[in-house]
């Protein structure tokens, strides 16, 4: 039996406008030794019988049904039936360079790495760009145990006080190609996104802890959708509550790991610049206006954000920072509101 080179599993729940679009960019790799593992989340539309369409199409292609899990659980049970080399990971509603996975393969295999990260395009459903300007923070090469650590595990968690926000490094595992054989040793699998609000971030930091080598190619392959939602659409009322969980699940791996010193200062910022982003979906996306103050008062006196504050090297941050850091500590809400467009 041959082994894939690469195994792609692709997540679906209800996008039959956008999947033939992923799974087309998927058959027609360069890279023909693949394995494709469609997983149906329990699909209410038309994506079960696309999936199924496509199967009798090409041998590469397996298909799973299964009951409506969310994206975390539902990759897991395409890493369960992966036979490839490496791992991958689409989203159905996105899809991806046609020479992706070639290249990305070729880098893997002539320089023995654990993983391959690539960059994406984030474009809305029209096809207009929205980071056409943006550079990536991370030389392009390998890197080692020590360097893959220092420049792509740390900033995963945040950036430095002094840092400025083109210094951000994401998380996104739909970016590179994992080597199987490490995912398998170690029993790592995605948590939850109904548990945790980031299961890539877990998930990267599970496997590069684990890892040798990394090898970063700057060149843009993976093609990432940006729905056009308002912050009216998209407010939760759990939002900052999720941001608090996975700021003390990140603490705790991180003591596990024995890397929280090295990551305390990037991963408070982190929990920071994430609250400043609930605070602006709260003032402007939530319907309710008689609960805005109530909720923002949750915020500014929730005890890790109170602690962070007090503690937290604030004068090293960016004026524009440092200008909201300061409100947050003082807990001047109608400044954040009289602000939020700023934020």
């Amino acid at each position: 039996m041959i082994v894939p080179k690469i195994s792609v599993i692709v997540p679906i729940y209800n996008v039959e406008k956008y999947l033939s679009r992923c799974i087309e960019s998927l058959i027609n790799q360069t890279l023909k030794e693949i394995e494709i593992i469609l997983v149906d989340d329990g699909s209410n539309d038309n994506s079960s019988k696309i999936c199924d369409d496509y199967a009798t199409k090409d041998k590469r292609i397996k298909v799973i049904h299964k009951k409506n899990e969310g994206l975390g659980l539902t990759r897991n049970a395409g890493i369960k039936l992966a036979t490839g080399r490496y791992l991958a990971f689409v989203d159905s509603d996105d899809y991806i360079e046609l020479d992706m996975y070639e290249k990305m393969y070729d880098i893997a295999m002539s320089n023995d790495c654990d993983f391959v990260r690539g960059d994406a395009y984030k474009e809305l459903p029209t096809g207009k760009m929205l980071n056409d300007n943006l550079t990536s923070p991370l030389k392009e090469g390998i890197y080692n145990r020590s360097e893959m650590f220092k420049n792509i595990l740390y900033p995963l968690f945040g950036k430095l006080p002094e840092e400025k926000a083109n210094k951000y490094i994401s998380c996104s595992a739909c970016k590179s190609i994992y080597k199987r054989e490490i995912i398998n040793k170690n029993n790592i699998f995605f948590e939850s996104e109904r548990k945790y609000i980031s299961e890539d971030l877990l998930f990267n930091l599970d496997f590069i802890v684990n890892s040798n080598s990394a090898y970063v190619i700057n060149k843009r392959f993976y093609h990432y959708i940006k729905n056009e939602n308002s912050l009216t659409n998209s407010y939760k009322k759990d939002s900052f509550e999720k941001e608090i969980i996975l700021y003390n699940e990140l603490k705790k791996r991180l003591i596990k790991y024995n890397i929280y010193d090295k990551c305390s200062l990037r991963l408070d910022r982190f929990l920071i610049d994430r609250t400043k982003m609930c605070i602006k979906k709260e003032i402007l996306g939530n319907p309710n206006k008689k609960e805005i103050n109530v909720n923002l008062n949750k915020i500014v006196t929730k005890k890790e954000i109170v602690q962070i504050l007090h503690e937290y090297p604030i004068y090293k941050l960016p004026f524009k920072y440092k200008v909201f850091y300061l409100i947050l500590k003082y807990k001047i809400n109608i400044l954040l509101r009289l602000l939020v467009f700023k934020l």
